[in-house]
């Protein structure tokens, strides 16, 4: 598939992040091992653009190296190749990956279900789910985001599988895709839903949040944890920071999401900015609720064939480590 650039003004940013005082002093632990850290270059990633933007981690005592990648499939692969340590996910690439063995949750990035959206364009005709029979429709194959759009939002809808043209777009293309009449509709994530909304190219059909909780996974290497575990630890406040920040200064939070998309070379638009940082739910725990969810996700993947066992969720769900970065911050 040829790849679809997305305009200069069609690509706006993504959410939310924020700045915040670390309560811990700028100390970094002598000999402390690096870590390698992958997120997405999406809403999904925000709270990493304000941890690097504010320096959380170096403050925090972590050595962290950041890498961007277009989403949490490809996050999740780097990790699994051994790139990537630590890396903000999904929860569809996150279980495949915990199925394999490979990596475990060690906190959660945010709850994204307002993130997300199906997005029909303005001139496609298209009112509600059901009028999607027969048309084409973008949605990034492997990402949490296609899962539970082709296996809650279509069967709730009427829909099969069979009725609907899905093409595999990537999340920064489907504004673009929409633009040049190559899909219909798309399912997709933000900031790309509200630069559709924003620019007026497409309506929001449904949000997620009627659908699915969308919990986006803060995930390691168990490698990663096994022998670093003093440096997750340290990443985990850096983390945390990062979560305070978010929290206590939006207007922090959208310059500097602003500023992300600007250094690399986008025009970028602040309406589609506030309009994203409204949507997040922001809570670290790896509460009773997410586990429920992935040993339920976990079931379907199975059935479907594309994991080979259940993970234990008991063994996968590391709280411990949050906890510790909790208790030092």
């Amino acid at each position: 598939m040829t790849k679809l650039v997305l305009p200069r003004r069609d690509f706006l940013t993504i959410a939310g992040a924020t700045l915040a005082t670390s309560a811990f002093p700028m100390v970094r632990a002598f000999g402390a091992e690096p870590i390698k850290f992958g997120f997405q270059n999406s809403s999904w990633g925000s709270l990493g653009m304000i941890a690097d933007a504010e320096n959380t981690f170096k403050k925090a005592g972590a050595d962290v190296k950041i890498f961007r990648f277009d989403s949490g499939k490809t996050t999740r692969d780097a990790m699994i190749s051994g790139r990537v340590d630590i890396g903000v996910i999904g929860a569809t690439p996150f279980i495949i990956g915990a199925a394999k063995g490979d990596m475990e949750a060690i906190a959660l990035a945010l709850y994204g279900a307002k993130t997300l959206a199906v997005v029909a364009g303005v001139k496609s005709g298209i009112k509600t789910l059901a009028d999607l029979k027969g048309k084409k429709v973008g949605s990034q194959l492997g990402s949490a985001t296609d899962f539970v759009f082709q296996n809650k939002i279509m069967p709730k809808a009427g829909l099969k599988k069979e009725d609907v043209q899905i093409v595999n777009v990537r999340f920064q293309n489907h504004v673009a895709a929409l633009t040049a009449g190559s899909i219909d509709a798309f399912a997709g994530a933000e900031p790309f839903v509200s630069v559709a909304e924003v620019e007026k190219l497409g309506q929001v059909l449904v949000d997620y949040s009627d659908f699915d909780l969308a919990p986006v996974i803060l995930a390691a290497n168990k490698s990663a944890v096994a022998h670093k575990r003093d440096s997750v630890v340290a990443f985990l406040r850096g983390w945390l920071a990062s979560v305070k920040a978010f929290r206590d200064d939006p207007d922090q939070s959208a310059k500097i999401v602003l500023k992300h998309f600007k250094d690399q070379g986008f025009s970028v638009n602040e309406a589609v900015v506030k309009r994203m940082l409204s949507k997040f739910d922001v809570r670290p725990a790896l509460t009773p609720e997410v586990q429920t969810y992935l040993e339920g996700q976990s079931k379907s993947l199975l059935k479907q064939k594309k994991i080979a066992a259940l993970p234990d969720w008991n063994k996968l769900l590391n709280r411990d480590l949050l906890a510790a970065a909790g208790a030092k911050s």
